[in-house]
């Protein structure tokens, strides 16, 4: 018969403590965490204490509205003052481009001409190529 070493067994008995241990460390932190409040035996009491907490609770979350309010018009805000500023910035980028077009207008007839100008020089030059090439063969 073949028995499992004894120090193997410690070890995963070790292993096992450590692990039961840790979660009831971790349980035990968690429920120190969470807030009972004072349990009552008295059902008034308890109702006004529900009362409380509930008045405390709608009092937290208009807090809360107001601050999320007070923050998206601050947001708005924000916006608006960029959205004035990149308007101011378009209207002095388009000045720009009107001054700068009224100084140096584009002239579209001298661009064409001058590729007319190439075109019938590239026709004439082939036209000579040709005659000469046919030259050379009537000799």
């Amino acid at each position: 018969m073949i028995h499992p070493t004894p120090h193997s067994n410690m070890r995963f008995s070790r292993i096992f403590v450590t692990a039961i241990l840790l979660l009831l460390a971790v349980a035990l932190r968690t429920i120190a965490g969470v807030a009972v409040g004072s349990i009552s035996t008295n059902a008034v009491e308890a109702e006004q204490n529900r009362t409380i907490q509930f008045l405390e609770a709608q009092r937290s979350f208009q807090r809360k509205l107001e601050v999320g309010k007070e923050r998206y018009e601050q947001r708005q805000a924000d916006r608006a003052k960029a959205i004035k500023a990149m308007a101011a910035e378009l209207t002095k980028r388009q000045e720009m481009v009107v001054i700068q077009s009224a100084a140096a207008p584009y002239k579209k007839d001298a661009d064409m001409s001058s590729w007319l100008l190439l075109g019938v020089t590239a026709l004439g030059v082939g036209f000579l190529s040709l005659r000469y090439y046919r030259s050379r063969q009537n000799r």
